[in-house]
């Protein structure tokens, strides 16, 4: 019996038998790389004034499969992460958004033409009693930068910005 072991696992382990595997997917194409723009380590900065907002990590993980960000807001106990990914099936990007106050969001976009815009398919928490549509459009910017853009809209149709942040590469 275990030499019949040892013959399956050396005919498992032969090239002619590897060969006939079918090869895993992969996230080369140029879909999932849409929103590599965003990878970076970056101080964000309030867009109306330019005063400090946070600190976010965004990275490329799981064989560049996955975009996970980590934010850390300044002058208050707020922070959250988010993975993003490009869905081969619906040929959309999807952010899966968790916080510190419990809050989870599911977003799904696509690129634009100068970024990424996503957006919630229903109305979700914003205030107690409150909920509403909520969409993220990302800039990327010709100086190195990237606006993040945030709105809300009751109906779906009239949307009124929430916040903007200005991302800048993090210096030391």
């Amino acid at each position: 019996m275990r030499a019949l072991v040892v013959l399956f696992a050396l005919m498992a382990a032969s090239p002619a038998v590897a060969q006939q595997q079918p090869a895993l997917p992969n996230c080369e194409s140029a879909e999932y790389h849409t929103f590599d723009f965003w990878i970076g380590e970056w101080d964000a900065f309030r867009a109306d004034n330019n005063a400090p907002a946070g600190r976010s990590s965004i990275r490329s993980e799981d064989a560049g499969c996955v975009i996970t960000e980590h934010w850390v807001s300044l002058g208050q106990p707020y922070s959250g992460r988010s993975l993003n990914i490009y869905d081969r099936t619906s040929q959309k990007w999807e952010q899966f958004w968790v916080d510190s106050t419990g809050n989870r969001v599911r977003f799904v976009g696509a690129p634009t033409d100068t970024g990424m815009r996503i957006t919630t398919e229903a109305p979700v928490f914003v205030a107690p009693n409150q909920q509403a549509y909520s969409r993220i459009t990302f800039t990327n910017n010709s100086d190195g930068t990237v606006l993040q853009h945030g709105e809300q809209s009751t109906d779906g149709q009239t949307w009124a910005t929430s916040y903007a942040f200005i991302y800048r590469p993090h210096t030391e």
